[in-house]
């Protein structure tokens, strides 16, 4: 077996690498050009994002409630979730900031599920006016 020189092996390294080139090159050329969006913004488990302007469907939504009342649940919290139909019902799970808009501070240590706290891990945010002491007696 004799060695393979240099020039022929540079040779032979260039006609495979535009024959790889070429090839694909001719794939993306026979895929049709409105399959390529659309299998790029296929929505699955590991890609959270919809498109631009595209609203979750409810079931997936329902999906998202359910998990996070399990989540809660084996936290040992029985939840009342926003309801998406009429906002203005009551709930009791919120994210950090939205405790402090009701008057409420989440204590130090809780642990949320996904950013939300249960209203029993907070506390009612102290007044603003400072304690008043007794004077002592002389």
């Amino acid at each position: 077996m004799s060695p393979i020189a240099k020039s022929d092996l540079d040779a032979i390294s260039n006609v495979i690498a535009s024959s790889v080139a070429t090839a694909i090159a001719q794939a993306f050329a026979a895929q049709p050009k409105a399959a390529i969006p659309a299998q790029a913004y296929q929505y699955t488990k590991t890609s959270p994002f919809l498109p631009k302007g595209a609203k979750a469907d409810a079931a997936t939504l329902a999906a998202k409630d359910e998990a996070l009342r399990r989540r809660f649940l084996k936290r040992g919290f029985s939840v009342t979730l926003k309801d998406r139909s009429d906002p203005n019902k009551p709930y009791g799970v919120r994210p950090f900031k939205g405790w402090l808009d009701q008057g409420r501070i989440v204590r130090k240590g809780q642990k949320g599920v996904k950013g939300l706290f249960h209203i029993t891990q907070t506390d009612a945010l102290p007044s603003a006016k400072p304690a008043k002491t007794k004077a002592k007696k002389s």
